[in-house]
């Protein structure tokens, strides 16, 4: 597969893949809201502009160096911040790898390091013959910007660690370099390889060549979204299962006080089947009194169980037995005789009132006894009798006050705990006893015997309410916990289902897409091995990834197969195949589609290639170019004249050192500038056939004109922030000049009719004259150019007009 084939099939950054694949996706609104939230705002509103300083893709614009290794005085590297292939050639020593590397730290702050070095420690990273204030800058064109960005690093001691970086972006001011949003795709799509890191890539430990090919299949985007959502699912499900196991042992101890209530009635509210009761748990929690008539309830009745004052019942006794004792005392005395005359006498004298005619004694016989004169003087009578009998009487009537009061002490309560029924009974009973010295001694018994087994039972409940409540109150604690995390399991159970469900569509479709990234990724590693390995007999059959990302033991594996023996690749390789195997992976690894950097930066990467290998190279880049910047720094001549002998467009930068490291870099060749000086050789050559000056001359114009174009399409279309493949789609699509020349002056392949004005309108009616006889070359009879010389001058400073798109006439 080549590299344009894998940038259209990896055109829609995962962000916008997934957030498609979301969208049509079966999944409930809640699942979908879940899957949003974790992937970020990446998905909510795939494509929008983010919340960093640098949003689109960066090109390299220029590169201006100070104090750094090998590079005195400020030397500068001037790009075109398009898609290309840029080669920075000369000799060892010249300040090449300074520059390359100066690009990287610029970014990074670090440098290639091996491992177990420390890339913040940069040796002798300042340059000898100029310390002082050494500083890198970095002018970068990035998609959508109208203007350029400026990357600066500075450093505040001779301790390489010590540097800072700043960025200024149009809109944005100055802010630090943090802010432009790079860090992870640095560390994912590393744009810069340097000799090093090709040696690095083989030689590595196989779980370091794993995360570096597995990063960039870009599928960090669904890992982080995963475990952000497999560690909230973990969490609720630990929950859950803690309940779950938690429960028969919660289950045993409530057994265990199966003899108290509060366990019986926690124990039917957890252990219900598909009703739990978390209301009564916390009812029981909260410690609310249970209406049930159970021994828990007769425990508490029998801890409030009082008998009798006894000393209050003794008091009433005691009176009692002085009233009695006081009327024992009064018999056969005068008082006591004369109470009982009286009374006989009130006697008779009712007789007599019920009886008025009678006049017959109902106790002797006697008669006319009963008259008038005998009511008078029995009425005196008594009278006087009961003014001598009144300590009789009121002694009796004490008697009568001690019994009632001894029995108004007598009382009967709601509940009566059953033990203490037959000892409260006798205490009742004493209610109905008339005869106050047999009311007093029963009393004064049954209060003593009620009051005693009160005191008993009372006792008995209070140490059985104790212990209870002290097993309770463990118990409780342990059933309070319990509920809550029932209570949350209960709650979080369609969380949980749906978190489920989130984590097996991200995880399939991690699946899928990671096979089919891994599957582009290892078309394209073969594809450009193909170029490569140009005679090499060594193929390479397979690229795999095996092991996670998790996993202690992942390797990236490699198979090859030498004249049709299976073999493991890096056992059977010679030196320039493991470079070009290293340069294999990668490639595909800083081109996809995820990456914001339009540039790679390659230093050396020809060493130890054969002639062939080289020019396979070049193809390689020139393919990889037509999507990306590429800059690579080189000593080998080979790699330019590949380009040459192949006739593939490369712009070329000589660098050449001068004393005290004063570095220059000259630009000495572009696409334009090939196409203009094979015309001027030409013009200057004498003695060709005339179909030369006629067709290929104005050809080869014609392709400057068109390499011009196709930069100033690209300058312009980046700084409205289109879509790149949108911009490579077009330009594979125009198949004439005149379609070319729309899309740079319009952006419409279509507007190729508008053309011809355009260009007199911004530069002139010569240059329309200049641009028809180039296309005329092309044509059977071919156009008449009268002066080579002039013709080849004239359209290279149309040429330099068209590559500015802000220059005009």
């Amino acid at each position: 597969m080549t590299e344009t084939e894998q940038h259209k099939q990896t055109a829609l950054p995962l962000a916008e893949t997934v957030a498609t694949r979301l969208a049509e996706s079966a999944l409930t609104d809640p699942v979908k809201a879940l899957l949003r939230d974790a992937l970020g705002s990446g998905t909510a509103d795939a494509g929008t502009t983010t919340s960093s300083a640098a949003s689109g893709r960066v090109y390299l614009d220029s590169l201006a160096v100070n104090g750094f290794r090998g590079i005195g005085p400020r030397a500068r590297l001037r790009l075109s911040p398009r898609p290309g292939v840029n080669l920075v050639v000369g000799r060892n020593g010249s300040g090449k790898s300074s520059l390359a590397e100066a690009i990287e730290v610029g970014f990074t702050g670090t440098r290639v390091h091996r491992p177990g070095q420390d890339a913040t420690r940069g040796g002798h990273w300042y340059n000898l013959h100029n310390a002082d204030s050494p500083k890198i800058e970095l002018k970068l064109a990035i998609e959508g910007d109208t203007g350029n960005s400026t990357l600066i690093r500075t450093w505040t001691s001779e301790e390489f660690g010590s540097s800072a970086a700043t960025f200024k972006c149009p809109g944005h001011g100055t802010v630090p370099l943090i802010e432009a949003g790079w860090d992870t795709a640095l560390a994912d799509h590393r744009p810069f390889l340097s000799y090093t890191d090709l040696d690095l890539m083989l030689t590595g430990k196989p779980s370091e060549r794993y995360d570096a090919i597995a990063t960039i299949l870009g599928m960090d985007l669904l890992s982080t979204a995963t475990n952000r959502l497999s560690a909230r699912e973990k969490a609720l499900a630990t929950v859950a299962k803690e309940t779950r196991e938690a429960l028969p042992g919660l289950k045993d101890a409530l057994y265990a006080l199966e003899d108290d209530d509060r366990a019986v009635q926690a124990l039917l509210a957890v252990d219900t089947p598909g009703a739990l009761d978390l209301d009564t748990i916390d009812a029981l929690v909260a410690g609310l009194p249970s209406a049930d008539d159970s021994r828990l309830a007769e425990l508490h009745v029998e801890a409030g169980a009082h008998g009798p004052d006894l000393a209050e019942v003794g008091e009433a006794v005691q009176r009692l037995r002085i009233a009695l004792a006081d009327v024992e005392d009064l018999h056969g005395t005068d008082a006591e005789n004369a109470w009982l005359r009286a009374d006989l006498l009130e006697k008779a004298l009712a007789h007599a009132d019920r009886h008025p005619d009678d006049d017959v004694c109902p106790a002797c016989g006697t008669e006319r006894v009963f008259g008038r004169e005998w009511c008078d003087r029995a009425s005196r009578q008594v009278a006087e009798l009961r003014r001598e009998a009144k300590t009789a009487d009121d002694a009796r009537a004490a008697v009568q006050t001690g019994a009632r009061n001894l029995q108004n002490l007598i009382e009967h309560p709601q509940r009566i705990p059953a033990a203490l029924a037959g000892p409260w009974k006798a205490w009742t009973d004493c209610r109905q006893i008339t005869d106050p010295a047999e009311l007093a001694r029963r009393a004064e018994e049954a209060a003593t015997v009620l009051a005693d087994a009160c005191d008993t039972v009372r006792t008995h409940a209070v140490r059985e309410l104790e212990e209870r409540d002290e097993r309770w109150r463990a118990l409780v604690i342990r059933l309070a916990a319990w509920a809550d995390k029932a209570r949350e399991t209960e709650r979080d159970k369609p969380l949980l289902s749906n978190l489920r469900k989130a984590v097996k569509w991200l995880k399939d479709l991690s699946t899928e897409l990671r096979e089919q990234r891994m599957e582009r990724f290892t078309d394209a590693t073969q594809g450009i091995w193909e170029r490569l390995r140009q005679e090499s007999n060594v193929d390479l059959t397979a690229v795999s990834l095996k092991g996670s990302e998790k996993a202690n033991v992942r390797k990236l594996v490699m198979a090859a197969s030498v004249d049709g023996q299976d073999a493991p690749a890096l056992d059977v390789m010679s030196q320039g195949e493991l470079h070009s195997l290293a340069l294999s992976l990668f490639l595909p690894r800083a081109t996809t589609a995820d990456s914001p950097f339009g540039f790679l930066v390659i230093d050396d990467p020809v060493q130890s290639m054969d002639p062939t290998k080289v020019h396979g190279l070049a193809q390689v880049l020139h393919e990889i170019g037509r999507h990306r910047q590429i800059v690579v720094f080189t000593h080998d001549p080979r790699l330019q004249k590949a380009f040459t002998d192949q006739e593939l467009p490369v712009t070329v930068f000589q660098v050449t050192r001068g004393e005290r490291s004063r570095v220059k870099v000259d630009r000495i060749d572009d696409p334009v500038a090939q196409a203009i000086g094979d015309a001027r050789a030409i013009a200057a050559t004498r003695g060709l056939p005339p179909e030369t000056y006629s067709h290929v001359l104005p050809g080869l114009c014609r392709i400057a004109l068109e390499n011009a174009f196709l930069e100033a399409a690209w300058i312009r279309h980046h700084r409205t922030g289109g879509s790149e493949h949108d911009l490579q789609a077009a330009i594979d699509s125009a198949e004439r000049f005149h379609e070319v020349a729309a899309f740079a002056l319009f952006g419409d392949v279509e507007r190729g009719s508008d053309v011809r004005e355009e260009v007199r309108r911004r530069y002139g009616s010569p240059a329309c004259s200049l641009i028809q006889q180039c296309q005329k070359g092309a044509h059977p009879d071919g156009t008449s150019i009268p002066n080579p010389h002039r013709f080849v001058t004239d359209v290279e400073a149309l040429a330099q007009k068209i590559r500015k798109p802000e220059v005009t006439a």
